[in-house]
Formats: structure tokens, sequence, C-alpha cells
């Protein structure tokens, strides 16, 4: 008759999965957003988190476009030729019915500062975590829980929390031309693709 009522044989035995290799709890860039593959949005994550300077690989100079060249690259634009801007910035430009209209702007190097969205996500995340493993501990042992559930719990905890974390960095603003270009200034958003590519899955 006690056998019907004994949870803690199997609770001990599922609770041993929160340590052993049945189950592994990823939080972060994991999905692909319309035409970036998760590849490109994990790259996109790093140079953010981490900072990046970047250097020109087939020229002299990094184009980095004005709102009117959208997402064309300029070798796409015909009749772009060299200018020299009043302030010394050298530009792609057209003529347009006699008017100059600037299409890139050049860059010798471009520096990208860090904005440690993932590296405060990870010291904050197991502030959040550790109630929701105490508790899910109790109620694996109960048999009301699964080592499974406990885990999709605090990966939707470290998701929001990477989100909530990414939509507060703001302290580092985008650079002028980029905030041109986006309309707006926040340098974690542009398309809202990389926000949406952060998830969690329990595997």
């Amino acid at each position: 008759m006690a056998d019907d009522f004994d949870n803690l044989t199997p609770g001990l035995k599922e609770l041993n999965h929160l340590d052993d290799s049945k189950h592994t709890l990823y939080v972060g860039v994991i999905h692909a957003t319309g035409d970036r593959t998760v590849e490109y949005n994990q790259m996109i994550a790093e140079v953010q988190n981490n900072g990046a300077t970047i250097n020109p690989v087939n020229g002299k100079y990094l184009t980095l476009p004005m709102p009117i060249a959208g997402k064309r690259h300029a070798r796409e634009i015909n009749g772009l030729f060299f200018h020299m801007s009043k302030n010394g910035t050298p530009t792609l430009a057209k003529n347009e019915n006699g008017k100059l209209v600037i299409y890139f702007i050049l860059k010798l190097q471009v520096k990208i500062p860090a904005r440690p969205f993932i590296s405060l996500t990870q010291e904050k995340c197991l502030d959040l975590a550790e109630p929701i493993l105490h508790e899910g501990v109790v109620d694996i042992l109960l048999g009301d829980s699964t080592a499974g559930e406990v885990l999709t719990k605090v990966g939707k905890t470290i998701a929001v929390l990477m989100k909530k974390q990414m939509a507060e960095m703001t302290a580092t603003p985008n650079a002028p031309a980029t905030e041109r270009n986006k309309g707006f200034n926040h340098p974690l958003f542009d398309t809202g693709a990389l926000q949406r590519s952060i998830d969690w899955v329990v595997v």
C-alpha cells in the first residue's frame, strides 16, 4: 500500500537528470530570422557583445551606406564617383539632375564598441535560476514535475533576461551615420532580427 504513495524513489531518479547528460539547456542566439542564418545572427551577437575592429579586405575603404543606397552594394549602383566632402570625409557620390548625392561614406576602419548584453546575462542568470531550481527540486521529489520541465522554466527566464539586457543597452549609442540609416538610435535594435533569434531549448 505504501508503494502507491512512494514518489520519492522515482523523484530521486528524475532529480539525477538535472546533473547528468540526459538534458542540456541552451539559451542564446539559436534561431535563423528571415534571410539571416543562425551562424550570421551568432556572429552579429558576438561582435556586439565583445566589440570589434573592422578593416577593409578587398580595397582601401569600407563603404558605409547612406539611406538612399538601401541594401545595395556600391558596385550595383552606376555612376558613382569618389568625392571628398567639405569636412574632409571621403565618399562615393553621384550626380543626379545637377545635384550631388552621397551614397556611401568611406572609412579606413570601423570600431564597434562592446555592448555586452550576453556577458551581463551570464552574470545575472544564476540569481534568477537558483529559486526556480530550488522549487523545481521539491516539485520533482513530489512527482509534480520533471527535470526537463524545470530546465524549460529556467531557459525561458534567462531568454527573457537576455532580451531585457538588449533593450537596456543604450549607454553606447550608434554612430551618426548608423542612426541616419536606421531612423532611430538604439545600438542593438534595427529590424528586431537579433532579438527574435534569442530563445532556449532543452535537449
